[in-house]
């Protein structure tokens, strides 16, 4: 099948963000056999000043021409926002069958998602998102779908086994993340619905040894520098932003726990669905005394933390990678809904 993959593939980064899931899908579209076009919107706007002028009129007629070359089977979005949907309509008008599709790996409702992916309803034939509420059929025309897809795991992207490492310099890793665009934090920025768990490790177990980033005032960590880091500890925290909403997690668990580090995640996010207590750690996101006994213990006991962070790797790459999730892509794309078993709970909202 011929792909036309649009997405950020932040070549602006100059590879500090390989870890993106744009790249684990074009990594699991070559894996199952596709041809593969890639068009990076983003860099692609910046390389024409005109852009900035014509609302980037001068890309999107780049990306028809692209289309037009390319005659692609199916078309995938990702988070593609310099895209205009007169664009996509014009493909459909090129080529009837053209099936268009597109992810998402935000919080619905943070960073605007939810405005956005209902302004491209009327054009999409199906969203694929990384938390299955119900509540994000409010996106969707008469038509189309939207479907829970969990984060990918990459074993050419996750490449560490850190549970087979024999020792740690520290005890606990975090990084936060914001900043991604320039890669720093901004002095007067805070996350106070994460920081509460790092502030409380910090007052209250000093004996723990911490590598925590993008934290009081220590700058966030990138590239093969997160690599590095990472591997220093056994144990990471899956901390993501609120609101909580059934089994969303940002891409963090992917990397984390594809790295081969016991997490802790936060139980009301619902993902015992996908991983058992014998492959993550779950504690009570409001139960501060739980989270502290659950930190200390496998702090203590790492043969304990070593032997879950092997199950949850075990089960993130066996069942949750590049190859399994774009082929339900393409499942959901051109059947309406899966025709094949998959190993996390389906679900697939229409209007």
């Amino acid at each position: 099948m011929k792909i036309l993959h649009i997405s950020n593939f932040v070549q602006k980064q100059k590879g500090r963000l390989y870890w993106n899931h744009c790249f684990k899908i074009n990594n699991g579209f070559i894996r199952n056999g596709h041809n593969l076009c890639l068009f990076s919107d983003r860099d692609m706007s910046r390389m024409n000043r005109l852009n900035k002028l014509n609302n980037n009129s001068s890309l999107n007629k780049e990306l028809l021409a692209t289309f037009k070359n390319f005659d692609p089977d199916i078309v995938v979005l990702g988070h593609a926002d310099k895209i205009h949907n007169r664009t996509l309509q014009e493909f459909r008008c090129l080529k009837k069958d053209v099936k268009i599709i597109e992810w998402n790996v935000d919080n619905y409702y943070l960073d605007n998602t939810e405005n956005k992916l209902s302004q491209r309803s009327n054009v999409i034939d199906a969203f694929f998102i990384t938390n299955a509420d119900e509540s994000i059929k409010s996106c969707l025309s008469n038509n189309n779908s939207i479907s829970f897809f969990p984060n990918i795991f990459d074993s050419s992207i996750e490449r560490l086994k850190i549970f087979e490492n024999n020792s740690f310099e520290f005890d606990v890793f975090y990084a936060l993340s914001y900043g991604v665009g320039s890669g720093k934090i901004r002095s007067n920025k805070s996350d106070y619905d994460r920081e509460i768990y790092l502030d409380h490790i910090k007052v209250n177990c000093p004996e723990i040894k911490t590598n925590f980033f993008g934290y009081k005032g220590k700058q966030p960590v990138w590239g093969s520098e997160f690599e590095r880091e990472i591997s220093k500890s056994p144990i990471s925290l899956n901390l993501s932003r609120k609101p909580n909403l059934k089994y969303y997690s940002s891409d963090r668990i992917s990397q984390y726990l594809g790295n081969g580090s016991c997490i802790f995640v936060d139980k009301n996010s619902r993902l015992e669905d996908l991983f058992s207590n014998d492959e993550v750690i779950f504690f009570d996101c409001e139960d501060l005394n739980e989270f502290e006994k659950k930190i200390k213990y496998h702090v203590n006991n790492i043969d304990v933390a070593k032997s879950i962070a092997k199950k949850g790797w075990e089960r993130g790459h066996k069942c949750y990678n590049e190859k399994i999730i774009t082929k339900y892509f393409i499942d959901i794309a051109f059947n309406g809904k899966a025709t094949e078993e998959y190993d996390w709970p389906l679900h697939t909202f229409k209007k």
